[in-house]
């Protein structure tokens, strides 16, 4: 069986890539041909190589034959999906570089994996906490994703995509997450994070009684969180709710956001939701810039605004958390 790839690696082609690989899992002598693909985008790109992870690990499991063919070096695509580590953090081994070996720049931040253990190895040195740990990582995304010379916008950007961080690794229950990132010379930006742990609606359900159907559009409201429940004093990261509703809002008014989570896909754009079918085994996260706010702190204390007025009527957290509203 011939198994060609789209042509690119984008929030549109996840669904059909998905519906082959699963129909394809137990079927002997699979060859997977890359020529097609021309182009690759940050989000699009971790999903994908996801898939192909659990994909490629089953087949084996089974004794199945699976063959690769049509990757090059002169492909502009090819070589930057090596150099970014795509094929190994996508279960193919032996081509182009391994996963956390490119260093990246201000510009791109090639895949990387994010243990916890690693985590708790640098917390117990330090004595600092989890929080504190990450943000390296959401400043290098933020870097990305607002241009090294914004830096209003980059303290901004950073704490909700640390909370997006600190989620995957505190409550999905997965090991580790992948983050990824890109700035075009266009201006245009996206940054993405990853985790194949058990998603977001087993997460919210601790706190909140919802349908899976209903957990994507939960998740982006202000003030929901899997501490809603909790005590000031259980509450020791003094989660908010607001990461991904931040997150949510600034991609639907200058870009795209998308999340992704169990059985569904919910992307905001163009001031509309789109709630769609896109089974993911974890959680993941994009977020997808045409160009930056002028005023980074008028639009990001807006949004906060609204966020704890709407929170404050539905009777959750009303308030986000002081680091969030700081630029």
């Amino acid at each position: 069986m011939e198994l060609r790839l789209p042509n690119q690696f984008q929030p549109s082609s996840l669904g059909k890539l998905q519906e082959v690989l699963s129909e394809s899992q137990t079927i002997d002598n699979v060859n997977v041909d890359f020529s097609p693909l021309s182009f690759s985008k940050p989000m699009a790109m971790l999903v994908a190589g996801s898939y192909f992870r659990r994909w490629i690990s089953k087949r084996r499991e089974l004794g199945l034959k699976t063959t690769k063919s049509g990757i090059s070096e002169k492909n502009n695509a090819h070589s930057y999906l090596m150099h970014l580590g795509f094929f190994d953090y996508a279960g193919m081994k032996d081509v182009g570089k391994n996963v956390g070996v490119a260093q990246g720049n201000t510009r791109y931040l090639p895949i990387r994996e994010i243990r916890r253990a690693d985590l708790d190895e640098s917390i117990a040195e330090t004595g600092e906490e989890l929080i504190d740990a990450i943000v390296f990582l959401s400043d290098g995304l933020a870097n990305v994703l607002a241009g090294e010379d914004n830096g209003e916008a980059k303290k901004g950007f950073s704490y909700s995509i640390r909370e997006v961080i600190r989620n995957a690794l505190e409550h999905s229950g997965a090991d580790s997450c992948f983050i990824c990132g890109q700035r075009w010379v266009n201006g245009h930006s996206e940054i993405a994070i990853i985790d194949e742990g058990c998603g977001i609606h087993k997460t919210l359900s601790t706190a909140y009684e919802l349908n899976e159907e209903d957990a994507l559009i939960e998740a982006v409201k202000p003030g929901i969180t899997r501490t809603q429940n909790m005590s000031k004093e259980e509450n020791i990261y003094k989660n908010s709710g607001f990461g991904l509703y931040v997150l949510s809002e600034l991609g639907n008014s200058f870009g795209w956001f998308c999340v992704g989570s169990g059985l569904r896909k919910l992307t905001c754009e163009n001031g509309n939701k789109v709630d769609a079918e896109l089974p993911f085994k974890g959680t993941f996260v994009g977020i997808h810039l045409n160009k930056n706010p002028r005023s980074f702190a008028g639009v990001l204390q807006d949004i906060i605004s609204v966020g704890e007025e709407e929170a404050g009527k539905e009777g959750r957290h009303s308030a986000a958390s002081e680091i969030s509203k700081t630029v």
